[in-house]
Parts: C-alpha cells; sequence; structure tokens
C-alpha cells in the first residue's frame, strides 16, 4: 500500500522538545493526536501508525476496572486485520450466545451457529483496554498518560492542544485530532458543537459470583424496563482473595436493569436485596438469582445507558469516533463494535486521502449519519416488540 500524501516516518518522544518559556509547558509535534486511549482511540491509533505519526493521549495511567460488554462476533474481522486476534486467546471469555425472554415468557434462543463471523467474546474491559495500550506502545505510537485535555487552538496548519500533566502544560501541534472521549465528547463539546439525547435511561447494575458456570447471556424485557444477565471473565473491583472465573467451579456474572429515570425506584439503586428480589421476578433470571455466592453480590453507582449523538461527528480538521460520535443503548451490544468500527472507517478515509483531502469530511460524516439511521430503525423495531 502506498503512504498517502503528508506522511512522515519521525515518530514524537513526548516531553522531549522545547521548552515554552512563556507557558512552563513542552511543546510537541505530531500529525494526528488522538484523545482518549479506551478501545476506540487504541484501534485508531493502530490503524493510522504506520502511515501517520501519532500521539495517543489518556486521562488516566492505566485503564479503569469497569464492566465490558460482548465484542460482536464481526470485531474479528478489524482485530485480524490489525493483527489483534491473540489478545482474545487468554483473560477473556467465548460468548455462546442470548437467551431471549423478550416480550414472551417463552425463550428465544439466539446463538452464533449460524453467523459467518463465528462467536463473540464476553470481555475483560481493562485487561483488553491494556492489552490494546501495549501493542500501541509495541508498534511505535507515542502515548502519554495521564494528561487532560484543557483546550485546544485551531492554527493555519492545524491545532494547538493543550494538556495538563500533573503540574506541566504540555503543547502538542498536530495537524489533525481524533476525539475518542466516550460520551463526554471532551474535544469536540470545546467546540461548541452540541450533543442530543434521544432518551434518558440509566443503567443499574450488580455484580457476583454464581454457583454454576453458564457462557450465555440472558435478556427479560419487564414493565419497567429490561433486564440483562451476562457471564464475566472476572469480578470487578473485587478483592484478590475474592474467587474469580477462571480460577473456582462458579462465575462472576453481571445483573443490570436499564430504566428510565422516571420509572426508577431507588431502592433499586441503593439496595442488592431490593435489586436481586426486583430482578429474580424477570423472567429467565429466578434460577441465576438463586444462584448467588452470598456475600459476593455488589451493586454499582448508576450509569448512563440513553442514546445520544453530536450534532455533527466531524470538522475540519477533527473527527469523533465510537461514543464520542455517537452512543447505543446496551441493548445493540454493538457499544465496542461501533468505536472500533468507526475508527477503521475513520482510518480508511485517511489511509487513502491524506489528512487534508476536502470531501473527507463529508464522506466520514455520511457514514456517521448511516450508522445511525439503522441504529434507530432497529431500535424502534425491537421496542416494538414489547409495547
Amino acid at each position: 500500500m502506498t503512504k498517502p500524501t503528508g506522511y512522515r516516518s519521525a515518530k514524537l518522544t513526548v516531553g522531549c522538545k522545547e521548552p515554552n518559556k512563556d507557558h512552563d509547558s513542552v511543546i510537541n509535534t505530531t500529525q494526528i493526536l488522538v484523545l482518549g486511549a479506551g478501545i476506540g482511540g487504541c484501534i485508531a491509533a493502530l490503524a493510522l501508525a504506520p502511515f501517520y505519526s501519532v500521539v495517543l493521549v489518556d486521562l488516566h495511567s492505566v485503564p479503569k476496572d469497569r464492566v465490558g460488554e460482548c465484542l460482536a462476533p464481526a470485531a474479528g474481522r478489524i482485530l485480524h486485520k490489525l493483527r489483534l486476534s491473540q489478545l482474545l486467546h487468554q483473560g477473556h471469555l467465548v460468548s455462546h450466545g442470548l437467551l431471549s425472554y423478550w416480550g414472551s415468557e417463552t425463550p428465544k434462543v439466539v446463538d452464533q451457529l449460524v453467523n459467518p463471523d463465528g462467536h463473540g467474546w464476553h470481555l475483560d474491559r481493562q485487561l483488553f483496554e491494556q492489552q490494546l495500550r501495549d501493542v500501541a506502545q509495541m508498534r511505535g505510537v507515542s502515548c502519554f498518560w495521564p494528561a487532560a485535555f484543557i483546550q485546544s487552538k485551531q492554527q493555519a496548519e492545524g491545532w494547538c492542544v493543550e494538556l495538563q500533566h500533573e503540574s506541566q502544560r504540555t503543547e502538542v501541534h498536530c495537524q489533525l485530532v481524533i476525539d475518542a472521549t466516550g460520551r463526554h465528547s471532551r474535544f469536540a463539546r470545546s467546540l461548541a458543537i452540541s450533543r442530543h439525547n434521544l432518551d434518558q435511561q440509566l443503567s443499574v447494575w450488580l455484580t457476583a459470583e454464581v454457583k454454576v458456570r453458564k457462557h450465555i447471556s440472558v435478556l427479560s424485557s419487564a414493565a419497567m424496563g429490561w433486564w440483562y444477565s451476562a457471564p464475566l471473565p472476572k469480578l470487578p473491583f473485587a478483592a484478590k482473595n475474592m474467587s474469580q472465573s477462571d480460577g473456582s467451579e462458579g462465575q462472576a456474572r453481571l445483573f443490570a436493569l436499564q430504566i428510565q429515570p422516571g420509572q426508577l425506584d431507588k431502592s433499586l439503586s441503593q439496595s442488592s436485596h431490593c435489586f436481586l428480589k426486583a430482578a429474580a421476578e424477570a423472567p429467565g433470571l429466578g434460577t441465576l438469582v438463586q444462584q448467588i455466592v452470598p456475600g459476593t453480590e455488589q451493586l454499582h453507582e448508576l450509569v448512563a445507558a440513553n442514546s445520544s449523538k453530536l450534532s455533527v461527528g466531524c470538522g475540519t480538521g477533527w473527527f469523533a469516533i465510537g461514543d464520542a460520535a455517537m452512543s447505543f443503548d446496551p441493548l445493540s451490544s454493538q457499544g465496542i463494535f461501533n468505536a472500533m468500527a468507526t475508527a477503521m472507517q475513520l482510518a480508511d478515509l485517511l489511509i487513502e486521502h491524506g489528512l487534508h483531502h476536502h470531501s473527507t469530511v463529508a464522506l466520514y460524516q455520511a457514514q456517521l449519519d448511516s450508522i445511525w439511521q439503522h441504529y434507530l430503525q432497529h431500535r424502534k423495531h425491537f421496542y416494538a416488540l414489547v409495547g
């Protein structure tokens, strides 16, 4: 593959450029700055690094310990293309499919037997993000963390982006910025780009160890919202001496309720007992709740689980990917895949056309619009099934 116009082979070593005496900061130069070293940000950096100088920045020195989601089988294509398939061989669980009680008390098995991409995975999210960071560093991406985005200024040749690392300010001069900061859309929002919320859905979630090992998820609709349970590679935030999925006869498992704020009984988000009592009444979850190992249940804080998108997902010299561009209802199970897919779609455009082609912004926005419209159609269809 030929390298696009504007290619420069020099790699950046962050923090080793000339000091700025006026601001007690360090000035660095690169072609592409990726803000956010989550899954989407890492995929973008890895795809672009063979063709451009890339700096990858994140607010956290190590990935946060949090519950991931099922990685769609189609993600395997992206991992294969980037020579990353081996990352899933250890520390993650194979997904055997879904047992659906969506709009019915009679279960329907949704398996991956006829999927041409094979099975999906239940990720150890923290491990997967760390794996991607490690590969990015090994492949020459200049990585800088912890560093907080402060502000940016657009200039004739790109951007001057100011970052804060502990007590030191760093200026990164770049031609293009990729916003991979998740639902916060930190870079896009700093440009006064608005974000539209389609709904206000929240997720109340609990993790626990259960006495049985089942690599299948359960989906169950309810009058107040809908329930979901899935196996986990390990219990998040767990004490080191607590049993884990890969080392005991039991299994770590997630139980989650997706609900609109007006429907939420506060006791469900404050009491494990109340939460599990409600979960046990949902079709398909009663037996799992009964199998919970006493003392392992942990109720976590409320998190946003709504559908939302930026009014525009890109502009001159900047692009948003993944949740920074648009976030999906967990019902879709497409959040992580969308981060990976939009990162690859953007990378393909930049590799093919270069960093400054006049049509890239319009082409990428059209791709985002198409993804969003297809998502809305599927979302409408599935919620119509339960009234």
